[in-house]
């Protein structure tokens, strides 16, 4: 009779702890319910071992089969892989601005009203070659144009070492995540024994996806629940043992090369935020530094052929408006500037055919110099070739936005999806409360009667 009772009291031990257990895991998700990336936890119960009894078998009570992480391993891959696509794309708009903004604003201060200035003061000079506050205008007219294509290119330069800071800060960024990511592994590796999931998958899944969103790199499923963290291109960055160092060096300019396990790896990074980076420093930045270069040829050889071929105020032959002289067509956009003679005495400009002091004949053909097509500029004029290379921008920036559009609702969309099957429902999670109250009140009635009966069975002998 005794080991009948204590047969119950076990039985009824049971219930009550899965009930205790079930209303510990629906308090831990409503607790975590705006925790980010929190996957809501249920528990899954199955009878006890059943035992013989006369007439057959009955179950030993409750037993607690595992404690479960909602998850759609699909979804997730999912959103680790789009996160990629996110991250580069939201980085690349942001450049691409920021190089727009370097140029100005339409109808601002730019290059193309510095070329209209030019234009204009020299046509007004024309009128009046002579004139010496009409020279010192036009002189300065032309310095201000050489002075503004320089800092438009020192901003490009500029740019392009903030770039490259990133670039050095993402790398650190991804290293700290990698050994994040292999610390976990080795964690989950030990505690997920026999079926058991481990907590700190939550945290593991975080850390892939901002992995993914800086590298646009993948994971993969390896053994005893470890994964394997490859960039794009094939290296493994975390492996299923341990992690592959990733490194960074410079190279003769300066820029940083990235490396994984000494093998270059730089030029196959063009996904996620890394890839973006890299992709405006060592591309759309480089692009628009040759723009501005071929501008400064061209302007450099186009005018200093017309005043070369001219003479001054004082009679004499006339000298190379810009400088550098003869242009290099490496870097002049860094480096043109009104000639030093010209800039300070407006009478050596040379503007004149005849020698005459009235003739300014010169003036006209230099006013016309942002209208007149060039080769070089791929017969384009300047204004023409500078209206190009906004509209290129412009036109780069819009499919910019388009796929960045694109990525955050693909994101928004799966993170709703995975939400329907890792977040926490607080009215679900009242009702699981209910149910486990229940199930612990009733557990708890079952052991008093059981007290009451062997009471009673005592008293009897």
């Amino acid at each position: 009779m005794s080991s009948f009772l204590f047969g119950y009291y076990d039985l009824g031990l049971r219930a009550l702890s899965a009930a205790r257990l079930g209303l510990q895991i629906s308090g831990d998700n409503i607790a975590n319910a705006t925790t980010p990336g929190y996957s809501r936890r249920r528990m899954d119960l199955v009878p006890g071992s059943p035992v013989a009894v006369a007439g057959g078998y009955i179950d030993r009570g409750v037993e607690v089969a595992r404690i479960r992480r909602m998850e759609d391993r699909f979804l997730q891959a999912s959103l680790e892989r789009e996160r990629g696509s996110l991250g580069g794309s939201k980085e690349s708009l942001r450049g691409l601005r920021d190089i727009e903004g370097l140029f100005g604003t339409v109808g601002g201060e730019d290059i193309l009203s510095a070329y209209s200035r030019f234009s204009d003061a020299f046509a007004e000079l024309s009128a009046a070659p002579d004139d010496p506050t009409l020279r010192k205008v036009a002189v300065l007219s032309a310095d201000g144009l050489a002075q503004r294509i320089r800092e438009t290119y020192s901003r490009l330069e500029a740019q392009r070492r903030t770039e490259n800071s990133a670039i050095a800060a993402g790398v650190g960024e991804v290293d700290r995540l990698a050994d994040a990511l292999e610390l976990l592994n080795d964690e989950i590796a030990g505690q997920e024994v026999g079926g058991v999931t481990s907590p700190l998958r939550d945290r593991r899944s975080q850390i892939v996806e901002q992995l993914a969103e800086l590298t646009g790199g993948t994971a993969s499923p390896a053994e005893n629940g470890r994964i394997l963290f490859s960039l794009p291109g094939g290296p493994t960055l975390v492996t299923g043992s341990g992690r592959v160092p990733l490194t960074t060096t410079r190279d003769f300019e300066g820029l940083y090369r990235i490396s994984v396990n000494g093998i270059d790896v730089t030029d196959s990074l063009r996904q996620g935020k890394l890839g973006a980076l890299l992709g405006l420093r060592d591309d759309a930045i480089p692009q628009r530094t040759a723009d501005l270069d071929k501008l400064a040829t061209d302007l450099i050889s186009r005018a200093n052929a017309i005043t070369t071929a001219l003479q001054d105020l004082n009679g004499n032959p006339g000298g190379p408006l810009f400088v550098p002289n003869p242009p290099t067509a490496f870097k002049d956009a860094s480096k043109i500037a009104v000639a030093t003679d010209i800039l300070n005495d407006p009478r050596l400009l040379a503007i004149s055919t005849t020698g005459d002091a009235g003739d300014g004949s010169g003036a006209i053909d230099l006013a016309a110099i942002g209208n007149v097509r060039s080769i070089p500029l791929g017969s384009q004029s300047a204004t023409e070739f500078l209206a190009t290379l906004r509209s290129v921008l412009g036109s780069q920036i819009v499919q910019a936005d388009v796929n960045h559009g694109v990525a955050d609702g693909v994101v928004a969309s799966l993170e709703a999806q995975r939400s329907s099957v890792t977040g926490v429902s607080l009215d679900e999670e009242a009702v699981e409360l209910i149910r486990f109250q229940r199930s612990y009140e009733a557990a708890a009635r079952f052991i008093q009667v059981l007290s009451e009966v062997t009471e009673i069975a005592v008293n009897l002998r």
